[in-house]
């Protein structure tokens, strides 16, 4: 049984009616089951049959529903569902919810909680946002795209001493959560570094950081070299993109962010960041 005939059941449950409309979720209980009579569009469910659902439920998944409410468990991990379900799949908080992949320099440690970690070169900590309550390093670097992240030891990184050690976190998809990201730049409290694409959205993820103090990127005489060569700058990015970036960037608080969009104007191109990985390209900081 799934979350959602639970809660049909329960429901039945809680309410004094016996006709309930012949849902698809009904008919198949009462195929399966042989519980209830049709009455139309309707499926009568006496109390004894009632009495019957709460016995049909206890046995096929282990729940109690005259105890356990089934919209709590959308508060659940996997083991606590277990103290009231058979099935850990009905816990409702995704197994990698608030979740941060994070690491260090290469050659560093991974500073944390008054501890320091060695990783490998390609290795990062994975770790609940609840876990990472502190960090000895004096700055975070968020890289927008996970390849960069994952190979951070092929970029040719040239950072000045103020941010030479920083935390390294990847900004997230689908594992690994955005707004987790956010969080905990609001509990650390410290300047962040962004590398991100160079293209329009790149520029808008990097100024949507409340604590940016710089965009991490090749030199500026460097990215116009790279969007004037057109096997190397994507146009692509530029014409999906610009539409809907347009006014924000040209009304960006931040001179640097500005002076790069009009470059990718010039150009009608832009630079994903992968590409540092392939020409080993210096990278620098931008201060905002």
């Amino acid at each position: 049984m799934n979350k959602q005939t639970l809660k049909v059941i329960q429901n039945a449950l809680q309410s004094e009616k016996e006709l309930f409309p012949l849902n698809p979720t009904w008919q198949l209980l009462h195929q399966q089951y042989n519980i209830g009579r049709t009455q139309g569009t309707k499926l009568e469910i006496t109390s004894q049959d009632k009495a019957e659902l709460l016995v049909l439920v206890k046995e096929a998944t282990g729940i109690d529903l005259g105890q356990t409410v089934v919209t709590d468990f959308a508060a659940m991990q996997r083991e606590q569902i277990l103290a009231v379900a058979l099935d850990e799949k009905l816990a409702g908080q995704a197994v990698k919810k608030n979740r941060l992949a994070v690491k260090a320099l290469t050659g560093l440690a991974l500073k944390m909680n008054g501890q320091a970690y060695s990783l490998p070169p390609c290795g990062h900590f994975d770790i609940a946002l609840t876990d990472l309550s502190s960090t000895a390093h004096s700055c975070i670097l968020i890289i927008e795209n996970y390849r960069c992240f994952d190979r951070l030891a092929n970029l040719h990184l040239d950072l000045p001493t103020d941010y030479d050690d920083p935390l390294v976190l990847f900004r997230g998809d689908n594992s690994y959560s955005q707004q987790a990201v956010r969080q905990l730049l609001a509990n650390l409290d410290l300047p962040v570094l962004v590398m991100a694409d160079l293209d329009p959205q790149g520029l808008l993820i990097v100024q949507s950081f409340s604590n940016v103090t710089g965009l991490i990127g090749p030199c500026l005489a460097d990215l116009e070299a790279l969007l004037n060569d057109r096997l190397k700058a994507n146009p692509g990015l530029y014409t999906k993109q610009s539409a809907g970036c347009q006014i924000t960037l040209d009304n960006s608080r931040y001179d640097l962010i500005r002076e790069v969009w009009g470059m990718l104007k010039k150009y009608q191109a832009g630079i994903v960041q992968e590409y540092w990985l392939q020409n080993g390209c210096k990278l620098i900081v931008h201060k905002l």
